[in-house]
């Protein structure tokens, strides 16, 4: 899921990338994770908001990467 549909999801809500608080980060494989903080800084240059992440643990077709936020509205 890019940048571009998190925004649109949050601004669909009222919000935006601006006023998350937190994020739950799932990726497939641990090596990803240099990938996603390559990303989050792009995503977050200053003030980023509070991040979990975690290894998926059973294999979805598909997936890679599923990201949870939470907003103010």
């Amino acid at each position: 899921m890019s940048e571009e549909n998190v925004s649109a999801i949050l601004e669909a809500a009222g919000t935006s990338l601006e006023r998350i608080v937190s994020a739950t980060v799932i990726v497939l494989e641990e090596a990803d994770f240099a990938g996603m903080n390559e990303e989050w800084i792009q995503w977050f240059p200053t003030n980023p908001p509070a991040r979990q992440g975690a290894k998926l643990p059973v294999r979805i077709p598909g997936m890679k990467v599923s990201i949870t936020t939470i907003a103010e509205a």
